[in-house]
């Protein structure tokens, strides 16, 4: 397995708000995740890809270190709850891609091929258990409404933070992006998003959670209950639920690839996996210019 550890900056070097563990904790959370994926190649290009994109990387938590550096003003504040919900949101395009594999499987059940369509009928169910939780199967919180009461709290109290208005441009591009590889690429390509983001959204929220609540305590001036209220869309996504959701991925991907014939692109899966942690990384980096971070 290439070992991505090698090319993890020192964390140390970069300036991280106190407790915030930074570049080093967010490849080791990655590693962890991506390390579940059975398939070895596709496993080596995820890696890969990681190391590609240092800078990337870098960028993200330079990001997220340089707002929880202080209280920040309500204008930064609506922007970057309305920018990193953009990054984050994304249970509907994991459904329209479980639909687009149902629809596949009804079309092997015309031609008299139950087997692919049960495989395909499979793939489509593993998608639809990555979104449980987000949608509230069995009776817990909506996120999207975890997420609503995490960034109303923090912009005072007042949801115009989810005017269009707060989103930095690569918020936007990055969302319509990633909807675009689920609803209209071919299929094994909306599956290579879905690995990618659910094994790096585990490393996070995991590496965040800690230096989140520190932040809502001590510049917000919230009390350790409260913060714990506010912050639940955080942690809700952790103790290994985003690991589980990456497992289904990988599940779903095997019995999509046995119930459709298609073959994994090993150049294709490396330029999406890079593409996103680029992305991802531009929307961080745009929020840093807008609370003085962009130099660092």
């Amino acid at each position: 397995m290439h070992n991505a550890t090698a090319a993890v900056p020192n964390s140390s070097t970069i300036g991280f708000a106190p407790g915030l563990r930074g570049d080093a904790a967010l490849f080791a959370e990655m590693r962890d995740a991506f390390g579940q994926l059975d398939h070895e190649p596709l496993r080596e290009v995820l890696f890969d890809s990681l190391v590609a994109e240092t800078e990337s990387v870098h960028a993200i938590m330079r990001s997220f270190s340089g707002f929880l550096e202080g209280s920040q003003s309500s204008d930064i504040r609506r922007r970057f709850f309305a920018s990193w919900q953009k990054t984050n949101n994304s249970a509907m395009s994991v459904e329209g891609l479980a639909n687009r594999m149902s629809a596949e499987a009804e079309a092997k059940i015309g031609d008299a091929e139950p087997a692919k369509a049960l495989s395909l009928f499979r793939a489509a169910a593993r998608l639809n258990r990555v979104a449980d939780e987000d949608l509230g199967v069995g009776g817990q919180h909506l996120h999207f409404e975890l997420f609503y009461r995490m960034a109303t709290t923090f912009c005072d109290q007042d949801d115009i933070w989810q005017s269009r208005q707060y989103c930095v441009p690569a918020a936007l591009e990055f969302k319509s992006w990633l909807d675009e590889m689920r609803l209209r690429s071919p299929v094994i390509v909306g599956l290579y998003t879905l690995l990618v983001h659910e094994g790096y959204t585990h490393a996070e929220l995991e590496t965040i959670a800690m230096p989140a609540r520190d932040w809502a305590m001590t510049h917000m001036g919230l009390s350790d209950h409260q913060a714990r209220r506010a912050l639940a869309w955080i942690s809700v996504h952790n103790g290994g639920t985003e690991k589980a959701h990456f497992a289904h991925s990988c599940a779903s991907m095997a019995y999509y690839l046995k119930g459709s014939g298609a073959v994994i692109d090993l150049q294709v899966a490396g330029a999406t996996f890079r593409k996103y942690f680029r992305l991802k990384g531009a929307v961080m980096a745009q929020l840093s210019e807008t609370y003085g971070q962009g130099s660092r």
